[in-house]
Parts: C-alpha cells; sequence; structure tokens
C-alpha cells in the first residue's frame, strides 16, 4: 500500500532532487495537501477518475478562482503522472480529467509615473540610493524576474555588452539584456559596492545577498517614501516591460524569449491583448476609410 501522503512526499522529494527549487516543492506541497484533506490518506490505487472529479467539482462549488482551481487540478496532474513513471502505479485516473484554462487575471504593471517616482527617491546618491536605483533600473530594463536578479553574482554581469546570465525557476538559466543608462547605473553601484559581503552583485548591510523578500521590502520603503499607492511589487516591473516593448511596436515571439517563457503561447495568453493593440493603433493609421471620410475611433 502507498497512502496518498506518502505519495505526496515521494513527489516532493525526488522534485527536489532533481534540482527544482524549495518554492516548486512547497508549492507542490500546499496545493496537493487540498486533495489530502478532501479524500483522506487513502492507498492511491483506490482513486478513481470519479473521485478527483468530484474533488474538482467541489472546488467549483467553493467559489475559488479558476486559477487557483487550474493549479490544483495541474498538482494532482503532476503526481500520478509522476506515481506512472515511477511503476507504483499501472493505472492513471487523471485521464480524461480537464485542467481549466483561465483568461490571465488583469496585468498590474507599474505606470511611468510610478516608476519616475520611485527613481526620484534615489537622488540623494548614498551607497544604498546606488544600490536601489540599480536594482529598479535592472528590473524594468531586463525583464528578469526578482529571483533571478536576487541570485545575480558579479560575475554573472557584462557590462561591456550589457547582458547579464539570471538563474530563475529553480536551475534554468538565460541571457537577459540591458541598456546604457541601466549600465551607467550599475557601475555607480559597483563602485561603491562593500567587498566583504561574498560573490553577489546587490548585497545587504545585515547579509551577504539580498534576498527576493528583500528587494520587496525595499521597492515598499520606497514607495512610502515616494507616496505610491499603485503596483510596486517586483513582477509588476516585469509586466510594465513586456507592456512597454509590445506597445512600441515589439514582436511577441520576441518578447516570449525576453521574458524567459517556455512558449510563445504564455506570453500570447497574458500580453496578447496589448499586441492586438498595437496592431488597432497601426490599423487605424493605415486605414482607407479614415483616410475617405476622416474623423477617428472613439474610444
Amino acid at each position: 500500500m502507498l497512502s496518498l501522503k506518502d505519495a505526496i512526499e515521494a513527489l516532493c522529494i525526488a522534485t527536489r532532487a532533481n534540482g527544482r527549487s524549495k518554492r516548486t516543492v512547497n508549492a507542490y506541497r500546499e496545493k496537493l495537501s487540498h486533495l489530502l484533506t478532501y479524500l483522506g490518506d487513502v492507498d492511491v490505487t483506490a482513486i478513481t477518475t470519479h473521485d478527483l472529479r468530484r474533488y474538482v467539482a467541489s472546488l467549483w462549488d467553493a467559489d475559488l478562482s479558476p486559477f487557483t482551481i487550474a493549479g490544483r487540478v495541474r498538482a494532482f496532474k503532476r503526481l500520478f503522472n509522476f506515481l506512472i513513471a515511477e511503476g507504483l502505479l499501472e493505472t492513471n485516473p487523471t485521464v480524461g480529467i480537464v485542467t481549466p484554462d483561465p483568461d490571465p487575471r488583469e496585468i498590474k504593471a507599474i505606470s511611468k509615473s510610478d516608476l519616475a517616482a520611485l527613481l526620484t527617491t534615489t537622488e540623494i546618491g548614498s551607497a544604498i540610493d546606488l544600490r536601489d536605483r540599480a536594482i529598479m533600473l535592472l528590473l524594468i530594463d531586463s525583464g528578469a524576474r526578482v529571483q533571478g536578479l536576487a541570485g545575480l553574482r558579479v560575475s554573472d554581469i557584462d557590462l561591456a555588452t550589457r547582458r547579464a546570465v539570471v538563474t530563475e525557476k529553480g536551475n534554468k538559466t538565460r541571457l537577459v539584456a540591458f541598456t546604457e543608462p541601466t549600465a551607467e547605473a550599475l557601475r555607480a553601484w559597483l563602485d561603491v559596492r562593500p567587498q566583504n559581503k561574498g560573490p553577489w552583485l546587490f548585497t545587504s548591510s545585515k547579509a551577504g545577498r539580498l534576498s527576493n523578500r528583500g528587494i520587496s521590502h525595499m521597492l515598499n520603503r520606497r514607495a512610502k517614501q515616494a507616496g505610491v499607492t499603485g503596483p510596486h511589487n517586483p513582477h509588476a516591473f516585469r509586466h510594465r516591460f513586456a507592456i512597454n516593448f509590445l506597445l512600441s511596436g515589439g514582436d511577441i515571439g520576441v518578447l516570449s524569449k525576453l521574458m524567459g517563457h517556455t512558449s510563445v503561447t504564455i506570453t500570447i495568453r497574458w500580453y496578447g491583448r496589448f499586441a492586438f493593440s498595437e496592431l488597432q493603433r497601426q490599423h487605424e493609421q493605415h486605414s482607407l476609410i479614415l483616410e475617405m471620410l476622416g474623423g477617428k475611433n472613439d474610444k
């Protein structure tokens, strides 16, 4: 007998052993804990497709968001696929269960005015100001995830070519690009960066490396100082990077690579509406009807 609780733990151990992050492991454990609560610690061989469908139906009945339900369904599908691959189960009860495909949530990007206000708080030019300015510019200029930024070592960044190697989503590495103003901000920070904090690019006064949470706390502190109340978390910077790229006429396929998405489908799902708005703007610039009859569309 293999209990559901032991099966979940086996998946978590295997996931971590395969090099995935603790955050990913904890996400599996959290999502699957709800299935464990619903079914109890039963033998996994006794779990049927009907059991899983009843569980999914209970999630809808609880008025959970489609995103939450989709995440829990993907988690238990991952569990049973793992058990099949390990030879611990002969039949997969998840076959035929549909994963919800919700529309993207409203994208909460930092506004240009709020970004300018945050940058204004770094103008005094202390060492901390120079560090925080470099962080904000690199976030908005590269589109990197916060964990990739926090994990940067000095050796990961090349100011001459304006490139950096970030490690995101476990152990996946990728190149990100940035522009000369960001390179100048990084040079200014490196000139005053403490040398006794290890190899990390962005250091903390209390520890060697400024953590993901430390970057979030820094942005909250700067937002309070600037009177910013709109979205200003690290992912809001990433959203602004993507939106600005598309509204400036950038190609969504190129954006997918710049964002480090595994598929352009993900990029289209989140940002496709902005790509279309750019197409619509260009359509109006070259519209025969507007040329002949004049006027413009109401917005």
